[in-house]
């Protein structure tokens, strides 16, 4: 072999792992970050539900509940937050709202009490843009981009993280996603009604529409939910006439299971089987909710293939995922087999023995 081709073969050999290393470690690195400005819709739907209407203080049963879950990101907030953390993060703002009518509207006035939805709650999250885990947040001042939750559309109702609180210490483990490269294993994920994360495991792997997905299980204990204040109810409603007004316990229990997609980490589907109960000196008297709900197969679609919402383009996982298995492992793969057997060549045809004159 002539020097002319050694070198253009070391040049080659050298450049196809340097091509290897760069789509392994800087590539694949910044595309796996949650996108800042994400835009997200769901629906969920929950059949043959049995809930309590505080309006008729009365139980119904053979509802059809829906939930809408809004994912709205903050990039002016992520950024913001990322300098002063010194570290990648993403702020999404969630509101989720479930009511026994399909496309439910708030009402204009707050004070139409009759027309509020069943279930209310806003968030506010500061997460980690790879792992998906929550990163504390609680500026002071009138900096007003920290987390929070609510369960009203009142800024004053917003209860801000604090330490230790019964009420609201913090988001913590993961909330909206799983990590890049999500593993088979148990992870922290966290629960909105009761303010605290807790273990949920690997179940097994499967398929929605035609692409692979990891099922995880999370079982939540039955658990008094926080309150800020007493929750009174008539006495006769808990079987105790003799008192004008009594005060209840909240308790709440649920399964949750989800359908990851292991590549990107999004949540492809998710079902929820919750109890919720109004307990009378320790003891259940009224079923507030016992639901099992789950999204609809327009979500679940959409999250596969992808869609466009008001103009905006969501979900898709299916060809995000291949998208970054290819940057991640195919293309790091074969460059580097490519680099390594080009160099390997040189060094073949430079050892090899040479036929006598």
């Amino acid at each position: 072999m002539g020097t002319r081709s050694r070198a253009v073969l070391i040049g080659l050999g050298v450049f196809f792992v340097g091509i290897a290393a760069l789509a392994r470690f800087y590539a694949y690195p910044t595309l796996a970050v949650a996108p800042a400005d994400q835009i997200a819709h769901t629906v969920s739907v929950g059949k043959n539900a049995t809930i309590f209407s505080a309006a008729d203080l009365k139980k119904k049963t053979g509802v059809e509940l829906e939930a809408r879950r809004t994912v709205s990101g903050d990039a002016a907030a992520a950024e913001r937050i990322s300098k002063a953390l010194n570290r990648k993060v993403v702020v999404f703002d969630t509101a989720v709202v479930t009511d026994d009518s399909k496309d439910y509207r708030f009402p204009d006035a707050a004070s139409k009490t009759k027309d509020l939805p069943l279930s209310f709650v806003q968030e506010r999250v500061v997460l980690d843009a790879h792992t998906g885990e929550a990163v504390r947040w609680n500026p002071a001042g009138d900096d007003d981009s920290g987390e929070y939750v609510a369960t009203t559309l009142e800024k004053v109702d917003r209860l801000k993280p604090v330490q230790d609180s019964a009420l609201f210490a913090g988001h913590e483990g993961l909330v909206l996603k799983f990590p890049f490269g999500t593993e088979q294993k148990t992870y922290s994920f966290w629960d909105t009604t009761l303010r605290k994360a807790f273990p949920i495991d690997f179940k097994r792997e499967t398929s929605l529409d035609g692409l692979k997905v990891y099922v995880f299980e999370q079982e939540i204990p039955k658990k008094e939910v926080p309150q800020a204040k007493p929750l009174e109810v008539p006495g006769s409603l808990v079987g105790d006439s003799g008192k004008d007004s009594v005060v209840v316990q909240r308790t709440y229990k649920n399964t949750r299971t989800l359908w990851v997609e292991p590549v990107t980490g999004a949540i492809i589907k998710g079902r929820e089987q919750q109890l919720a109960t109004l307990a009378y000196e320790g003891e259940d008297k009224v079923t507030a909710t016992q639901v099992t709900i789950e999204y609809d197969t327009a979500t679940v679609a959409k999250n596969v293939k992808g869609a466009t919402e008001n103009g905006v383009a969501e979900g898709g996982y299916q060809s995000k995922a291949a998208q970054l298995h290819l940057i991640g492992f195919w293309v790091p793969l074969l460059s580097l087999i490519l680099g390594l057997l080009l160099l390997a060549s040189v060094g073949f045809f430079q050892l090899r023995p040479r036929k006598a004159d």
